[in-house]
Parts: structure tokens; sequence; C-alpha cells
């Protein structure tokens, strides 16, 4: 399978929230899954789990990802262009991105996110994902 195979069986999967084959076939264990920002989800994603979580976070929202454009950059590097756009609680995103992804074993082990509209993503996050109350956010 070539790398630009990999990512789009990834998308294949996230569409039929085939998270099994995603676990065992598409991610690399260890994983990691940079995503910028200054709302809830931001930050990096360390390990399958964590990625396999914020995927069923974005599924359950109703995200639409709809790749535009997809080529390998070397022999272990994608770069993906692609339209992220949704509603939630009010909030519309609707966006063109960019994701690099690092390819090892036909596994992906790292992905980094490059957001056209930032400010926009941080006011769908917060719209779509609500904090818990304070006191069940404390530890």
């Amino acid at each position: 399978m070539s790398n630009v195979e990999v990512i789009e069986k990834m998308y294949h999967c996230f569409r039929d929230a085939d998270m099994e084959t995603l676990k065992k076939e598409i991610f690399h264990p260890d994983i990691l899954w940079h995503l910028p920002g200054r709302h809830p989800i931001a930050g990096t994603k360390k390990g399958i789990n964590e990625v396999l979580g914020f995927f069923g976070a974005l599924k359950k929202l109703g995200l639409k990802v709809t790749p535009m454009g997809i080529s390998d950059i070397d022999k272990d590097t994608v770069a993906e262009f692609y339209r992220g756009s949704g509603e939630a609680n009010g909030a519309i995103m609707d966006a063109f991105n960019c994701n690099f992804y690092r390819i090892q074993d036909n596994k992906i082990v790292e992905v980094t996110v490059f957001m056209s509209n930032q400010h926009n993503y941080d006011d769908f996050c917060w719209a779509a994902f609500k904090l818990k109350p304070v006191p069940d956010c404390l530890i």
C-alpha cells in the first residue's frame, strides 16, 4: 500500500466509524497528532487511544472532512489539503486546512495540522465541546 493509500484508507475508516481498522492497520501505537489552537481539543494527542478518542469526538459532532488533494512529499511524508465543515450549537465551521503525515511501515506515526482560519476553528470547538461545570472538571 502506498503512503497516499494509507491516508485514503484512514478517511474511509473515519467515514464508516471503523475505529478497529484504524487501530490495527492505520495508526502506529505511539502516534502523535498535533492540533493547533486555543480550544478544548487543541494540543498533541499522544498514542492511539487519545487519537481514536479525538476521532470519536469529531464523528459525534458530524464534522465533515472532505479531501481536496493528497500527495507524497518524500518517501515518508504526505501532504493533504482538505475542507473541514460543520455546525454545532449555532457555530459554523467551513475552512480549508492542510495536514502533514509522517508514515512508517505503512502506518501513520505523526500528523501536524495547519488551519487556514484558526479563530473560526477555535470558536467552533468552544461551541461544540462544552466543558463540565467547575466542580466536575477540577482535580
